[in-house]
C-alpha cells in the first residue's frame, strides 16, 4: 500500500500547474483516504485500477489545456493578422520548397523501387556489357542470387487488337532476360512473369504490360491477359500485368512493355544478328542481386576480376595493361542508379540548400516571436503576478509559434503540389520518355507536417523562455522605473539576425552561382530561321521492313523528297540537331599527338549525321570537307551488331580537335576507340546543344548499319524550306512560314505515297524543338532565382521586424534624446546603427560561407564544377549580391526607423 501511495503521489504531481493550483490538495487528500479503503475492499486489483485511472487522466488534462492554448493562439493571431500573415507566408514558402525537393529528389535518390522485394540487394555495373558476359556472371552462385540482362528505352510500334488499319503507336519498353522479374523480386498483379522454362525461343512471343499501360491504353480491361498485340508488325500475347507504380528498373525512363530476349529479331530488332552470342556486343545492362552476406565491395571486386579475365580472352580487344578498375557497381534499387559517393554529395547539396531556406524562415519566425513577446511584456508580467504558471505561459506562446508553423505547413504542402505540377509541365521532350511526375503522397504530407511541427517547437521555445523571464516590478511599472536594455551586441535576437543575414547571402550567392552558370550562353543561335526547318523521324524496321528494304528506302528517299516541294535541302541524322547528350555517354578516345610516341586521350561525344548535314545548318567547315553520299555507302558487316568498317571518316568539332591536336593540323590524323579507327576528314565549329553547352564532339557518317538498326529516336529527317534563308530579299516572315508549311505538307504527302503505313513521329519545327530543350533550363533558372529572392525577402522582413522592435524598446530613450535637443538625423542614425552592424557582420560571414561551400561542392563532385566555375568568377554577382542584400535590408531597416523621428517626447515621457 505504501508503494501504491508513492506512485499515486508522483502521478498527482504530474498534473498541469493550473490543475494542481485548483485541485492538487484535494486530489492528494482524497487519494490518501481512497487508497486505504480500496486496498481493504478490492486488494491489489483495485489499486491497479485506481492508479491506471489517474495515469490516464494526466495526459487528458494536458490535452485539455493544449486545446485551450490553441484556442488562445487562434484568438491572438486573429487580433494580429499582419503578424500571422507574414509568419504563414514565410513558413509556407520554405516548407513548400523543402517538401518539393524531398518528394522529387529523395524519391530519385533513396526511395526503393515500388513492388521490388530485393531493392536493397540490387546493383548494376555502370557500363553496358555483352550478354555473353552476363551469362558468365550468372555462374557466380556464391556471389549473386541472380543476374538479369535488360535494355532500357526500347521503342515498339504497337497496334492494338481490333484496331484495324489504325496507325501504330510508338511505345517504349524494356528488352529483358526471362529471369528479370525473379531477380528484382517482382510478382505480377495479374497473370504471370517470364520464366526460362515457359518462354523459349520459337514459342509464341509473350509480353508483359505495365499497370500504366493496362489502365491508360486498355481501360483496365479484366480480359487483358491473353489478348494479342502487334509489336513491330509481329503478334505477341499479353501474359501478365506488373504491380501498380512499377515501371521497371531504371524507372526514371519508365517502361510500359516488357519483352523477353527469347522473341525473334523481327519483333525486337535489337536481337538481330545473333547479338546474344556476340561477346563484344556491349549492348545490355546487367542487374545483379547480391547474395545475402556478400557486401557490394566484395561483389564489385569479383566482377572486376571476372571482367578482366574475359577481356583478356577476347581477341577483338586491344591488350590493356592498366590497373584501373573496370567495373563500378551502382546501387540499383532506386529510380536512378548513382555512384554511392555521388548520392552522398547530392544529398548534402540539397540538404544545404533547403537547410538554408528553413534556417531563414525559422530565424525569421523566432525574431518575430521575440519582438511580439517584448511588446506583451506588461501583459505577461500581470499574468505572472496574479498566479499564472510560467510553464503555462511558455506553452501558450509556443502554441502561437506551432500554430503559425502548422498553418505554414498546410500552405507549404499546397505550394509543393503546385511546384510538382509545374515541374511536370515544363519537362522537356526527350526521345526516350522520362518520369517527371513525382506526385506528392503520404510520405510528403507526413514530411511537411513533421517539418512544421519541429520548426514550430524548436524556434518558438527560446522566444517564449526569454519573454517569460521578465522582472515583474519594472515590467509592471513600465514607466520611469523601467530599466532600458541598451544596445546588446550579443543578444539572442541580434545573433539570430546575423545568422539570418548570413544564411540569406549564402543562399543568394549559391543560387546565383547556379543561375549564372546554367544560363550563361544558354541560347542556341542558328544562322537561319529555325521555324523554317522541319524535323520528323521514321523507323522503318519497326514498321515491319526487312533490313534490305529499309536500306533501299533511305537510298531513294532524298531524291523523292527533294522533288516533292520547294526545299532548300534535306539531310539525315541519328538524332535531332543541337541534341542534348549526357556527358556520361562520352567515350574515351585516343589520338596520336604531334610526337609519335605520345598519345592524347579525352572523352568525346559521338553523333551520327548524314551527307550535307552541316551545309543544311549553314555551318561552314573550318578545315577539310563534310560527309558526302559516298561516305554513307561505306560497307559495314550488319551481321555483327558492333561491326564498323576498319576505318571510318570522322569530323571533329573545334573543341575536340584542339583537345587532341592542339593548334596543329587535324586533317588526316587518326582517332582510336577500342578496335575502331577513325580518320579526321574535317573540322567544324562548335555547335552548342539545346541548353547552350559546348562539348567535345566527333561526328560519324550514317552507314547501312544505322539504317537497319535505328536508334530509339529513329532516323531524323531534316527538311529546310526555301524560306529558311535570312539573307535574301524575301517577303515577310508570315509568307515564309506559309511557304514552309506548304513544302512540308507536300513532303508528308510524298512519304504517304511511298508507303502509307510508314509511321512518322517527333514531327516539329527546329524552333519548337529548341524551345522544348530550353524549358528545363528556364525552369531551373527560375527555381534557383526564386529561392535566392525568397531568402532576400525573408532577411528584409526579419530585419524590419527587429528594427521595429528596437524602436519600440527604445521609445523612452529616443524621447529623452529628442527632448534634450537631438536632431532627426541623429535619432535616425542611432536606430540604423544597430541594423547596419548586423547586416555588415552577417554579410561577411555569408560571403565567406558561400565561397567555402562552392569550393567544397566543386571538390566533391564534377556535377557543379562548371556552374560554380562561371559563377564564382562573375564580379557582377560577387559584388552585386552583397550590395543588393545590403540595399534591401537597409531599406527594410529605414522604413520602421522613420517612425522613431515621429515620437512625441511629451507623450512618451508621460507614459507610466
Amino acid at each position: 500500500m505504501n508503494f501504491a501511495w508513492r506512485v499515486y503521489r508522483r502521478l498527482a504531481q504530474a498534473f498541469p500547474h493550473e490543475f494542481k493550483v485548483a485541485y492538487g490538495a484535494d486530489v492528494l487528500h482524497v487519494g490518501e483516504d481512497a487508497i486505504k479503503d480500496i486496498a481493504k475492499r478490492h486488494g491489489t486489483a483495485g489499486l491497479i485500477r485506481l492508479l491506471a485511472d489517474i495515469a490516464i487522466r494526466v495526459p487528458l488534462e494536458y490535452f485539455s489545456e493544449l486545446r485551450g492554448d490553441l484556442r488562445y493562439a487562434v484568438r491572438a493571431l486573429l487580433k494580429s493578422p499582419g503578424f500571422a500573415l507574414v509568419g504563414i507566408i514565410s513558413m509556407g514558402l520554405s516548407i513548400g520548397l523543402t517538401t518539393n525537393v524531398y518528394s522529387s529528389k529523395w524519391a530519385i535518390l533513396f526511395r526503393d523501387l515500388p513492388a521490388v522485394a530485393n531493392a536493397q540487394r540490387l546493383a548494376m555495373p555502370e557500363k553496358p556489357v555483352s550478354y555473353y558476359y552476363i551469362e558468365q556472371f550468372r555462374e557466380q552462385k556464391n556471389l549473386f542470387s541472380g543476374v538479369a540482362a535488360f535494355q532500357i528505352g526500347v521503342p515498339f510500334n504497337v497496334t492494338f487488337q481490333g484496331a484495324g488499319n489504325a496507325k501504330p503507336q510508338r511505345i517504349f519498353g524494356q528488352l529483358v532476360s526471362p529471369d528479370y522479374f525473379s531477380v528484382l523480386g517482382v510478382q505480377p498483379q495479374f497473370g504471370r512473369v517470364f520464366s526460362a522454362d515457359l518462354d523459349k525461343p520459337g514459342d509464341t512471343p509473350p509480353v508483359i504490360i505495365s499497370d500504366r499501360f493496362w489502365r491508360n491504353r486498355l481501360n483496365s480491361s479484366p480480359d487483358a491477359v491473353g489478348q494479342t498485340l502487334r509489336l513491330n508488325g509481329q503478334l505477341a500475347t499479353i501474359v501478365g500485368i506488373t504491380p501498380q507504380d512499377f515501371n521497371g528498373a531504371f524507372s526514371i525512363n519508365p517502361a510500359e512493355l516488357f519483352v523477353p530476349t527469347t522473341v525473334p529479331a523481327a519483333l525486337a530488332p535489337e536481337l538481330a544478328n545473333d547479338v546474344l552470342h556476340q561477346r563484344n556486343a556491349r549492348e545490355f545492362l546487367a542487374m545483379v542481386c547480391v547474395a545475402p552476406g556478400v557486401s557490394f565491395d566484395s561483389a564489385e571486386a569479383a566482377l572486376d576480376a571476372i571482367t578482366r579475365r574475359l577481356d583478356d580472352q577476347d581477341p577483338s580487344l586491344p591488350p590493356r595493361t592498366d590497373k584501373a578498375r573496370r567495373v563500378t557497381l551502382l546501387p540499383a534499387g532506386t529510380r536512378v542508379p548513382l555512384p554511392r559517393e555521388l548520392r552522398i554529395v547530392l544529398l548534402g547539396f540539397f540538404v544545404l540548400l533547403t537547410g538554408l531556406v528553413m534556417t531563414l524562415a525559422c530565424t525569421n519566425l523566432a525574431n518575430m516571436l521575440i519582438a511580439r513577446g517584448a511588446n506583451r511584456r506588461k501583459e505577461l508580467a500581470i499574468r505572472l503576478a496574479i498566479g499564472a504558471g510560467r510553464f503555462r505561459l511558455i506553452r501558450q506562446m509556443m502554441a502561437e509559434g506551432i500554430l503559425l508553423s502548422l498553418l505554414g505547413g498546410v500552405a507549404g504542402f499546397a505550394l509543393a503540389y503546385a511546384l510538382t505540377a509545374l515541374t511536370t509541365r515544363f519537362a522537356p521532350r526527350t526521345g526516350v520518355p522520362m518520369e517527371t511526375n513525382f506526385s506528392l503522397d503520404w510520405h510528403a504530407a507526413l514530411f511537411a507536417f513533421g517539418l512544421a511541427l519541429i520548426c514550430g517547437v524548436g524556434f518558438s521555445l527560446a522566444p517564449a523562455l526569454q519573454a517569460t523571464k521578465a522582472d515583474l516590478t519594472p515590467a509592471l511599472k513600465e514607466g520611469s522605473a523601467l530599466q532600458l536594455p541598451g544596445y546588446r551586441r550579443f543578444g539572442l535576437r541580434n545573433l539570430l539576425m546575423v545568422a539570418q543575414v548570413a544564411a540569406s547571402l549564402m543562399l543568394l550567392l549559391i543560387t546565383g552561382f547556379l543561375v549564372i552558370g546554367i544560363s550563361r550562353d544558354s541560347s542556341v543561335q542558328t544562322k537561319f530561321d529555325p521555324s523554317t526547318m522541319y524535323l520528323l523521324s521514321i523507323d522503318p524496321v519497326r514498321d515491319g521492313y526487312t533490313p534490305e528494304k529499309a536500306q533501299a528506302l533511305f537510298e531513294k528517299l532524298p531524291e523523292r523528297l527533294k522533288a516533292a516541294g520547294s526545299t532548300r535541302g534535306i539531310a539525315f541524322a541519328a538524332q535531332e540537331p543541337f541534341t542534348i547528350v549526357d556527358a556520361d555517354e562520352a567515350k574515351q578516345m585516343t589520338a596520336e599527338a604531334a610526337a609519335e610516341s605520345s598519345r592524347v586521350q579525352q572523352p568525346v561525344i559521338q553523333e551520327t549525321v548524314g551527307a550535307g548535314y552541316f551545309a543544311l545548318l549553314s555551318e561552314p567547315m573550318l578545315a577539310g570537307r563534310e560527309f558526302e553520299d559516298r561516305d554513307q555507302r561505306l560497307h559495314a558487316d550488319v551481321s555483327k551488331p558492333s561491326s564498323l568498317p576498319e576505318s571510318l571518316p570522322a569530323i571533329l568539332n573545334e573543341t575536340a580537335a584542339h583537345g587532341f591536336f592542339g593548334n596543329g593540323n587535324a586533317l588526316g590524323k587518326r582517332v582510336h576507340h577500342d578496335q575502331h579507327s577513325y580518320e579526321v576528314i574535317g573540322v567544324v565549329g562548335n555547335l552548342k546543344n539545346g541548353i547552350g553547352m559546348s562539348q567535345s564532339v566527333m561526328y560519324l557518317p550514317l552507314t547501312p548499319r544505322d539504317f537497319v538498326r535505328a536508334p530509339a529516336d529513329g532516323i531524323t529527317i531534316m527538311i529546310r524550306t526555301e524560306a529558311g534563308s535570312l539573307s535574301g530579299p524575301t517577303a515577310g516572315p508570315v509568307s515564309g512560314a506559309i511557304s514552309g508549311k506548304d513544302a512540308f505538307t507536300s513532303i508528308r504527302g510524298e512519304i504517304a505515297l511511298i508507303d502509307p503505313n510508314l509511321n512518322l513521329f517527333h514531327v516539329q519545327t527546329l524552333s519548337e524543338y529548341l524551345d522544348r530543350s530550353r524549358a528545363s533550363t528556364r525552369f531551373a533558372v527560375q527555381t534557383y532565382g526564386g529561392i535566392g529572392v525568397f531568402g532576400l525577402v525573408l532577411a528584409a522582413i526579419g530585419l524590419a521586424g527587429i528594427t521595429a522592435y528596437s524602436v519600440a524598446q527604445r521609445r523612452k530613450e529616443i524621447a529623452i534624446r529628442t527632448a534634450l535637443g537631438a536632431s532627426r538625423s541623429q535619432v535616425l542614425r542611432l536606430v540604423l546603427r544597430e541594423g547596419t552592424a548586423l547586416v555588415s557582420v552577417g554579410s561577411v560571414l555569408g560571403f565567406l560561407g558561400a565561397m567555402a561551400m562552392a569550393k567544397l561542392l566543386s571538390a566533391l563532385t564534377s556535377v557543379f564544377v562548371e556552374a560554380f566555375k562561371v559563377g564564382t568568377n562573375d564580379l557582377r554577382l560577387l559584388v552585386g549580391a552583397p550590395l543588393l542584400l545590403a540595399a534591401v535590408t537597409m531599406l527594410a531597416c529605414y522604413l520602421p526607423a522613420r517612425s522613431s523621428v515621429k515620437i512625441d517626447p511629451l507623450k512618451a515621457l508621460r507614459q507610466e
